[in-house]
């Protein structure tokens, strides 16, 4: 009901303005005859059927048809009158809709020729319908007895009021009603009414009757031409059409009470030379304004889209950088894996032995010793950092709580920054669940708590909030490898001395440091980076020096609730009897060192330092292999390859592979392939021991 009340009132509206238009012009022409060369109704009735449907046709049609009856002519030519216009506007809103992209014409110069041939078209038709009826003309029943001079004299200025009417209100009624200014925006509104301005002001000074009694006033009219094109030049469409407008009411003015350069000289005298002029500039210029107008949105666009681009190079090259330098270091930390294996397996061999020393320089020995250890572990450290900066580091993730996570590490936490730096934890309710690896996790919110200590010099406060958030398509695209959705924010804040912007564009290099030498190995926020890109997360720093820092780890969110003792640990089982073990490595050193351990530790050990020298090991002693312990990378291949080969032959055997670093071989997207057991190096006694024999206890 509300609907159909709503459709009445629109009809009512648009009846009773075309109403209004087409009597203030019916009664115009009778006191003053020029003022017929142009025809408003016939603009505002396809405004209306462009913009408000075809359900405005009968409105048109009522509101004519009572206009004209009203008026001293017959019914029937009141009616075809009424029907000629209507078709009109009906024939024209449906191939302008057709042809040229609707009420959206007016935006392109090419809509606005099609707007235009077909205005020609049908206004040429809604004229022949209206003028057929003419009491002087006969009908067109009666077309043998018609006098077709007469009906093209009449027919002629009644198909170009309607044009001009069409070319010229159409488009400021369409315009203003789809294109309205959508926020206000001083300079525009102020540059606007000043064109209007120069417009009424040249119109009053070229049209007015005061211009009636100069000679040789025809060139003036050229100058109505300088309006339209600084509007068309720096308004667009909309703005130039009004401009027209302006100067159209201006010229009818002159026509009517016969001043201006184009007015004709008598009554009757025909008005073409009058509106062929007004059509002459008023439309080649809207289409000039809408040629600017797709142009300044093209270079908008094209603008846009080399910033996009360049942004997308600056973070392609640092992209490219971050992987030189992480392949880089993912293979110095390699052989260098390789070396502390050595370095610490053996120092680890030594202090042993010296424990059975009860000789004088056995102590200041296990001091030297100790020492060196201590040296060894600090270099493992930082080759486990390199490692998670290139992102080469094998990940073991779990289903977290984040709260639950930052609540038992709040102690340590405390701990560690020192009783100057006062911690705040604010833990979301509701808080979302993760996948992550806890001890990388809680590895890098030290290290950016450490880091945020350090900043706090003379003392601060340090807050970690977490909370649930969403990264939109708009964010993500800005960020490489980045996919948008729902994820877990982790912020750590502080209020230290902050970070400039040229080391905030720095501050994820490895060795990157801005503290004195000998107090930071640049490696700490390199390795949180190299995790939180490992987990499938996002890092983000906000600083501004004397003011503080936060930054934030987003980890994606995981579907369902984290429930405590989600995950189980396997239970080993004793192994007394002697096994047999494979041990491939490539590095003499380092497979000369795991031997001596393994014989130690009480088991057979079968040495090959390749895949082919592995296999004839086998074949040759016709022995059942227990375990294979086996480096990733081995020379030609790989440590898995040569695993499928012994599975061929002994099915079942068990594998621990061991390496410097993770390899796409047994690890992706940062996480082991089922069933595979990896072994980081360096390697210790106690280490490789209890690993083996959770291997070989194990049931799959």
């Amino acid at each position: 009901m509300r609907r159909i009340l709503r459709y009445v009132i629109q009809l009512l509206a648009v009846g009773a303005i075309y109403y209004f238009i087409a009597r203030l012009g019916l009664d115009l022409a009778s006191a003053h005859p020029n003022a017929t060369i142009i025809s408003p109704p016939a603009g505002f009735a396809l405004a209306a059927v462009l913009v408000g449907g075809y359900r405005f046709v009968p409105a048109i049609f009522a509101a004519a048809y009572l206009a004209y009856a009203l008026s001293p002519t017959p019914t029937y030519v009141a009616a075809a009158s009424a029907a000629g216009n209507a078709l009109e506007a009906f024939v024209s809103g449906f191939l302008v809709n057709r042809l040229a992209a609707g009420r959206h014409a007016f935006a392109t110069p090419t809509g606005i020729a099609t707007f235009a041939w077909i205005a020609i078209c049908a206004a040429a038709l809604g004229a022949a319908v209206s003028v057929s009826f003419n009491d002087d003309l006969g009908t067109l029943s009666l077309a043998d007895n018609a006098d077709w001079r007469k009906f093209a004299v009449v027919w002629f200025p009644w198909w170009l009021g309607h044009l001009a009417a069409v070319l010229i209100i159409t488009p400021v009624l369409v315009l203003w009603m789809t294109d309205r200014p959508r926020s206000f925006d001083v300079r525009p509104l102020l540059e606007s009414s000043a064109i209007f301005a120069a417009t009424g002001a040249f119109g009053v000074v070229v049209f007015s009757p005061l211009m009636a009694e100069i000679p040789n006033r025809a060139p003036l009219g050229v100058l109505a031409i300088l309006p339209l094109l600084w509007a068309a030049l720096r308004r667009g469409p909309r703005d130039t059409a009004t401009t027209a407008l302006i100067l159209w009411g201006f010229v009818v003015w002159g026509a009517v009470f016969g001043g201006g350069p184009v007015t004709p000289s008598a009554p009757g005298e025909s008005a073409t030379l009058l509106l062929m002029f007004m059509i002459g500039i008023a439309l080649p210029s809207v289409a000039l304004a809408a040629e600017v107008a797709l142009r300044n949105r093209s270079e908008s666009i094209l603008r846009d889209a080399r910033r996009e681009l360049e942004l997308a190079r600056e973070q392609f090259a640092q992209a490219q950088k971050m992987e030189a330098v992480g392949q880089l270091t993912g293979g110095v930390a390699h052989d260098f894996n390789n070396l502390l294996t050595v370095i610490v397996g053996n120092l680890d061999m030594a202090q042993r032995h010296l424990e059975s020393w009860t000789e004088g320089p056995s102590e200041r020995l296990r001091r030297l010793i100790n020492n060196a250890m201590h040296g060894a572990r600090r270099a493992t450290t930082i080759t486990q950092r390199l490692l998670a900066f290139s992102r080469k580091q094998p990940l073991d993730p779990k289903l977290l709580s984040i709260n639950t996570l930052l609540n038992d590490l709040t102690d340590f936490l405390r701990r560690s920054l020192g009783e100057t730096v006062a911690l705040d934890i604010v833990a979301a309710d509701g808080l979302w669940q993760v996948e992550a690896d806890p001890i990388q996790l809680e590895a890098a919110i030290l290290n950016l708590a450490v880091n945020a200590r350090d900043a706090m010099s003379e003392g601060g406060k340090l807050t970690i909030a977490t909370s649930n958030t969403l990264l939109d398509k708009e964010y993500c695209r800005q960020i490489e490898d980045l996919v948008a959705g729902e994820y877990v924010e982790i912020a750590v804040s502080d209020t230290g001395s902050g970070m400039s912007k040229d080391v905030m564009e720095r501050v994820f290099e490895p060795f990157f440091t801005t503290k004195p030498v000998g107090q930071g190995s640049g490696l700490g926020l390199s390795q949180v980076h190299g995790f939180v890109k490992q987990s499938g997360g996002h890092i983000r720093i906000e600083s501004k020096l004397g003011e503080g820092t936060t930054i934030k780890i987003y980890l994606p969110r995981v579907p369902g609730e984290f429930q405590d003792g989600q995950t189980t640990q396997s239970e080993t089982t004793a192994v007394n009897i002697v096994q047999t073990i494979l041990l491939v490595e490539d590095d003499h050193d380092v497979r000369a060192y795991v031997a001596e351990i393994l014989r130690e530790l009480h088991f057979r050990v079968l040495e090959a330092y390749d895949v082919d020298s592995a296999l004839g090991i086998v074949d040759r002693n016709d022995v059942q292999v227990d375990l294979i312990l086996a480096d990733v990378v081995l020379p030609g291949t790989n440590g898995r390859q040569l695993v499928e080969e012994l599975r061929v032959r002994q099915p079942g055997i068990k594998v621990l592979y061991m390496s410097g670093y993770s390899r796409t071989d047994i690890v992706h997207q940062g996480r082991f392939d089922p069933g595979v057991e990896l072994m980081q190096k360096p390697v210790t006694q106690e280490v490789l021991a209890e690993r083996i024999r959770a291997v070989l206890g194990s049931s799959h």
